[in-house]
């Protein structure tokens, strides 16, 4: 099957913006414009936060409220390697996200692993999975929340 690399890249280009705007509202700390990026049905999330994963966007909305509440300020996000792999109306979406801001009273600059699922639903491309993660220290069972990806600066 021969795939068209014009189209291919669009798709790329439409994920690309995709996330980028997507970093403005988490940034804005709106939890409407953030919950605007997300699928209103059958959306998943593997987030740093508890419970182990998340199901269905009231679910999502409550994480939202009570993650922006613990910030005091702004919060500055940071995508470095984005990579994009996109079909017809599937897309998937992996980076390097650095967040820094005062969390709970404390400054916090960590990177995190990034994957996100798109679908295009209607016309518009929304997340029907988001998974934040850090790397384990398996011998100390503790996240490695200091790393920063090749490339990148802290």
């Amino acid at each position: 099957m021969k795939v068209n690399s014009t189209a291919l890249s669009s798709l790329d280009e439409e994920i690309r913006t995709r996330m980028q705007d997507w970093k403005e509202a988490f940034e804005s700390k709106d939890v409407d414009s953030i919950m605007a990026f997300y699928a209103p049905e059958g959306f998943t999330a593997f987030d740093l936060m508890p419970p182990f994963q998340f199901e269905g966007g009231e679910m999502w909305r409550k994480n939202w409220v009570n993650f922006y509440e613990a910030f005091d300020g702004p919060i500055e996000l940071e995508l470095a390697d984005l990579r994009v792999y996109a079909q017809a109306d599937l897309a998937i979406a992996r980076c390097a996200v650095r967040l820094a801001g005062t969390m709970f009273g404390h400054h916090m600059d960590s990177w995190v692993r990034t994957t996100n699922c798109f679908q295009r639903i209607e016309g518009e491309w929304l997340m029907i999975h988001d998974h934040v993660s850090w790397p384990t220290d398996f011998a100390t069972d503790k996240a490695l929340k200091d790393l920063t990806p090749a490339g990148a600066e802290r």
